[in-house]
């Protein structure tokens, strides 16, 4: 178990007495007992409340523990503040959703060095990719083998319907000038695979992975893969477990961003939108520069939910926005150095009573590579009070503006949706609200896109992928900006 965790697991701190630890304890284990806890992750919960419970309430093994983590000098490196859309809570007969917006910070303010990077960019080199495109493309990838330092392990898979290794995952890479000159050689031809690229990637990476490296796979794609849209996404599944993170770039709009946003998201990676050949380079500069430059990595999440309670949806706020899948552990990819993880959770609570009620255990886990502190575990419990005739009051400012953005992001989606249906009009009033609402808040160049494109579909019936990918990806982007910016390029 990792330092500085049996008193987490109980929710005290280490100064507590025995009869505060035998009753942190006793409540622990009533919320998380099998027998009165059917949630999957509830059994295990107990077992780690049970084994932190046996050393803290025996005098001898507590002294141990604790002068154990004083001889380190280790302690939390991760910290945690939950924001509520409501508290207290209302005692109603009715369910009711509850909204948390999560903050997890670095514990220590020192400045880290930042880990080696094991990196496999995939390129897509079907025919589509022809011309400036692909040229871009090269030209980025040269750009980052310029900027890679001596512990950094890399390498480059060219792919259509067959992947070929261009440049093999080496660590050093000595031999810059030979590598670049390999890129230069990629030409386009064939049809799009994605599943041959990343098995391809994926054995490059293996080849030097590593718990003390940042594991990343980039792909770089402008098409369609057809037929192994399932094996991509078991294949991402296999990687998160072994470390690895995915991150798609969706070039042009002919790409299938549902399934690069799965993809990606099922390790905690990202996927983005450059609708301009021309940004491509700055795309994946900011990327590679984003890639282990962060204080923790491989930021999981482990939900055990308290009796009745659901969890209907998981979003990213920041850093890189986007819906995570409802897969424990919850992969949530990297916290920054200098500001905060953010994600945003929404629960269905069951009919409430007046008195403390708790809503679930989240069990944070990180990497903290350039400290080789590995799976460092942190719990919040959250729990609020139920009162009978409980204000409605007005959330904290931080949700209010992520519920704002994420309501606008929203309103895409279920255009899109609405426009799959058959309901063309109902998605044109939806999309003229959603011009509407961006105006308002600031967002000129968006209101005028979501506005175009809802007169554009009233008129042909037909969306443009063009508009559609720019207001997911442009929607998307607001909700990391706190100023709102809609970095899509």
């Amino acid at each position: 178990m990792t330092t500085g965790d049996l008193y987490n697991l109980l929710g005290l701190s280490p100064n507590a007495s025995p009869e505060d630890v035998k009753a942190a304890y006793y409540q622990a284990a009533r919320r998380f007992h099998p027998d009165a806890n059917r949630n999957p992750g509830a059994s295990e919960e107990f077992k780690l409340i049970a084994d932190a419970y046996a050393i803290l309430s025996d005098a001898t093994q507590r002294a141990a523990y604790d002068a154990a983590v004083l001889q380190t000098g280790s302690g939390p490196l991760l910290a945690v503040r939950p924001i509520y859309s409501r508290n207290p809570l209302p005692a109603l007969g009715e369910p009711q959703a509850l909204y948390a917006l999560l903050e997890l910070h670095p514990a220590i303010l020192t400045d880290l060095p930042d880990p080696p990077v094991n990196l496999c960019l995939v390129i897509d080199r079907s025919t589509s990719m022809q011309g400036p495109r692909l040229d871009q493309v090269k030209a980025a990838v040269l750009q980052v083998i310029d900027s890679l330092r001596e512990s950094d392990t890399f390498s480059v898979v060219a792919f259509s319907d067959k992947a070929d290794v261009v440049v093999p995952a080496q660590r050093g890479l000595a031999e810059k000038t030979v590598a670049k000159a390999k890129v230069s050689t990629v030409s386009a031809q064939g049809g799009t695979e994605i599943l041959q690229g990343l098995l391809s990637g994926l054995t490059e990476l293996h080849r030097h992975i590593s718990p003390a490296a940042v594991n990343h796979l980039v792909l770089l794609t402008d098409g369609r893969t057809y037929g192994d849209e399932a094996d991509c996404l078991m294949l991402a599944s296999l990687a998160a477990t072994d470390g690895i993170a995915i991150s798609g770039l969706g070039i042009g709009d002919e790409w299938n961003d549902r399934f690069v946003d799965e993809l990606a998201g099922r390790t905690g990676g990202s996927a983005t939108y450059v609708q301009s050949t021309a940004n491509v380079a700055t795309f994946i500069q900011e990327r590679i520069r984003g890639i282990g430059s962060a204080y923790a990595e491989r930021v999981n999440a482990q939900v055990t939910l308290d009796p009745k309670m659901e969890l209907l949806q998981v979003f990213r706020v920041s850093p890189d926005p986007g819906p995570v899948p409802l897969e424990l552990p919850l992969r949530l990819g990297s916290l920054p150095k200098r500001y905060p993880a953010t994600v945003l959770f929404k629960f269905q609570l069951p009919p409430l009573q007046t008195g403390a009620q708790s809503i679930a255990r989240i069990s944070f886990f990180a990497d903290i590579v350039s400290l080789g502190r590995r799976g460092e575990r942190l719990v919040v419990d959250l729990a609020l009070p139920v009162i009978a005739n409980a204000p409605a009051g007005t959330p904290p400012p931080a949700l209010v503006e992520a519920l704002a953005k994420l309501s606008q992001y929203q309103m895409q989606e279920r255009a899109w949706q609405q426009v799959a249906e058959g309901d063309v009009a109902g998605a044109v009033e939806r999309l003229k609200a959603l011009g509407t609402r961006l105006l308002a808040s600031g967002q000129p160049e968006l209101a005028r896109l979501a506005l175009s494109e809802a007169a554009r579909l009233e008129k042909t019936n037909v969306l443009s992928e063009d508009a559609k990918k720019q207001l997911k990806y442009g929607t998307r982007a607001l909700l990391a900006s706190p100023g709102g910016t809609g970095n899509y390029r």
